[in-house]
């Protein structure tokens, strides 16, 4: 007989095996075995440890032993440090909206096409940007393809090996922010296996990657984020999304700082083109900060609905 235990199990055993999937798509190679479903049930069956008992699994980008975890040593994620939900995506309409538009659409004149491509029905920025003579029907023609537009055809993920360090190193931060959740595997609706699968699903959903560095940081973060908002888009995929890792910002400009950068620069201007509700946009930190594109991720699909209809 089918149980809400079992159904909960396979669908966070799908959520780990898609993780692992996710991630070797960076062409990451770890010294050790990726993790396994077999391995976290391990981890959540006795307290939070795994079969190695150092946090039940192997790492996405590097060993998980170079982490140097102990035995005993409590958990570096809690729930506090939720990558979604309404704090990191939601925002307060200003009283100064039609300016601060006004204001970000004449900064990035020569980003107009591009907005106007994306746009959708008649949202906020409808008049400052459907008159716009230099509108195009494709953004990704060969100007683009030869640099010579402020927006850029990217690779899906880095080559450099210094670019694939860093990457790795976030990589192996994410997947121990998983591996801190414990896991109510048997328990019906526990909390924490609800977050497992709420982090976990955006983690598979991850297709693209990339690895800024320190020159004009603020430019480079915005073209690269509006470029993969743009391609993300034009592709129209459902749950499919990109992860942009920044480099060390020092002492001064942390999460705050990016999370900032993110409501200014995209999560505001999304809203006045009318695609907000295609996605969920956050900064998050994960040993070095980063952004996450994600678009159309959708909910949670009701597994138990979906059992009931195949008996």
């Amino acid at each position: 007989m089918k149980t809400e235990g079992l159904i909960r199990a396979a669908s966070v055993s799908l959520v780990v095996g898609g993780c692992t999937d996710a991630f070797q798509t960076t062409q990451i190679h770890s010294e050790c075995n990726t993790i396994t479903s077999q391995a976290l049930f391990a981890k959540g069956k006795s307290g939070g440890k795994g079969t190695n008992g150092k946090g039940g699994g192997m790492g996405f980008g590097s060993s998980m032993s170079k982490m140097n975890i102990e035995e005993d040593e409590p958990p570096k994620y809690t729930l506090t440090d939720k990558s979604y939900g309404d704090a990191n995506t939601n925002l307060v309409q200003s009283q100064d909206e039609t300016q601060l538009m006004n204001e970000f659409f004449t900064t990035y004149d020569d980003w107009k096409p591009l907005f106007q491509n994306v746009m959708t029905g008649t949202p906020l920025a409808h008049s400052l940007l459907f008159d716009t003579d230099n509108s195009m029907d494709d953004i990704w023609d060969i100007s683009t393809m030869e640099n010579k537009r402020p927006w850029k055809v990217l690779p899906s993920k880095p080559t450099h090996d210094t670019a694939l360090q860093s990457l790795s190193a976030f990589l192996d931060e994410w997947q121990r922010s998983l591996l801190d959740i414990p896991i109510d595997a048997f328990v019906k609706e526990g909390s924490n296996d609800l977050h497992f699968l709420e982090e976990g699903r955006r983690t598979i959903a991850v297709t693209r990657f990339h690895v800024l560095e320190q020159e004009d940081l603020e430019k480079e973060l915005f073209a690269t984020c509006w470029s993969e908002l743009a391609h993300l888009m034009s592709q129209d995929t459902s749950g499919t999304g990109s992860l942009v890792v920044l480099p060390d910002l020092g002492d001064e400009k942390g999460l705050e700082y990016v999370k900032e950068f993110v409501a200014r620069s995209l999560i505001r201007p999304i809203q006045w083109l009318g695609r907000h509700e295609d996605w969920e946009i956050v900064a998050m930190e994960r040993g070095s900060l980063a952004v996450r594109l994600l678009y159309k991720l959708g909910d949670i699909p009701d597994l138990g609905e979906r059992d009931q209809s195949g008996d």
